[in-house]
């Protein structure tokens, strides 16, 4: 696979990676800093490629750097079983608790990138972008394995603006790894490119409906969205803004008290929660759906769901129609439990606004989506509602 890296200045440095490594493999577990994108690659592909164990995750996540050197990964129970077959460790994001480690085999990785690659085949891939960090599974998965079992030129950057992203899918036949805050940036910008002969990848959350419209239609272009999680890999992808989730190949889902179930050859064998833990299939998530003949509807994450007029709503469904509202940047809308109070379910809205932002004015706009708004809810606001490495909104 040939390699671009965009240094700062824009110039453009070229190398490549062997189609093998012949260097004998560590048996220990060593892990990988992914903050410099062209050491990283090259690292990579030089222990993933040898057979080598290795380790991911962001080393400013200070709480997680610390628990992974207080372990030895080799002398914990069961490390002699999963020794055997797993080769790579990623961690979840943390959003719901502490990360939990996800252990996978090249088996895992490899039959996923083979089913992607047949959703684009027609395509005829000779260029891939790739935007997202290679720190979390999407980023390897899709941003790294993906364009080199095409065999084709990979392009990276530390960090690209949305016009530069721009100017490398002008390209036919270029495939862009990205996230739907990317997608978004781009819907925003003035200048308007015929990209009917690229294909976009958006994952690490869900894009609106309304925003996957207006990009497809502004460029011309084809997106293709991916569902799953660490834990399971690739679960289910869809074209645009259909509705409906299509299950990847090989792929089998059921439900379970409104829960998704999934078996699939692309779920972790064994996940790290404090020790290693094996995993059985069906794998049950904890995101609520509605099944639809081949495929289902997303409603959203069980912790993550309002009722508005009967209707289950997802908080990320209303921080979209929040963002519409005149002077508010972002919005971050979170769910809490009161047992004591009459109304358990409430809401906390925080907001990164120019100005103050009347109940009444926030009430209207989501009743006028989703019927009369009932549940009790605060405003908070702050001067800056961060975006993550991949792509989601947190606050710190």
């Amino acid at each position: 696979m040939k390699i671009i890296y965009i240094q700062k200045n824009n110039d453009r440095e070229f190398f490549s990676t062997p189609a093998k490594y012949s260097k004998i493999p560590s048996s220990n577990w060593q892990y990988i800093n992914p903050i410099d994108k062209k050491y990283f690659v090259k690292t990579f592909f030089e222990k993933f490629l040898s057979d080598s164990k290795i380790v991911l995750f962001d080393a400013r996540h200070k709480q997680l750097l610390q628990y992974y050197n207080s372990i030895n990964i080799s002398t914990l129970s069961k490390a002699d079983i999963l020794n055997k077959n797993c080769r790579l460790l990623f961690f979840t994001s943390g959003s719901t608790g502490f990360p939990t480690g996800a252990f996978k085999t090249k088996e895992n990785l490899m039959s996923e990138v083979k089913a992607l690659a047949k959703l684009i085949k027609k395509s005829n891939i000779k260029k891939v972008v790739a935007t997202v960090p290679f720190v979390h599974i999407y980023g390897v998965l899709v941003g790294l394995l993906l364009p080199y079992y095409l065999d084709t030129t990979l392009v990276i950057k530390e960090d690209f603006l949305p016009y530069e992203l721009l100017k490398e899918a002008g390209e036919e036949k270029t495939l862009i790894i990205t996230t739907p805050v990317f997608i978004k940036a781009l819907n925003k910008l003035d200048e308007k490119k015929d990209l009917s002969k690229t294909i976009f990848i958006s994952s690490t959350g869900p894009l609106s409906p309304n925003d996957a419209k207006i990009f497809e239609k502004k460029y011309k272009t084809t997106l293709l969205q991916l569902f799953g999680s660490t834990e399971t890999g690739g679960i289910a992808y869809k074209f645009g803004s259909e509705k409906k989730w299509l299950p990847l190949e090989n792929v089998h889902i059921s439900i379970h008290e409104e829960k998704l179930q999934v078996s699939s050859p692309y779920i972790s064998p064994f996940v790290l929660n404090q020790k290693i833990l094996s995993v059985s299939q069906p794998f049950t998530t904890e995101d609520i759906i509605e099944i639809d003949g081949n495929g289902f509807m997303l409603v959203g994450r069980s912790n993550k769901i309002v009722k508005i007029a009967g209707k289950r709503i997802s908080v990320l469904q209303l921080e979209s129609i929040i963002e519409t509202i005149p002077n508010i940047k972002k919005a971050l809308v979170s769910v809490i439990y009161k047992k004591n109070h009459f109304r358990s379910e409430q809401i906390i809205i925080t907001l990164e606004s120019s100005e103050k932002i009347s109940k009444q004015i926030i009430r209207k706009k989501l009743s006028e989506n989703y019927g009369a708004l009932t549940i009790p809810f605060e405003i908070n606001y702050v001067d800056k509602i961060n975006i993550s490495s991949m792509g989601k909104k947190i606050l710190i």
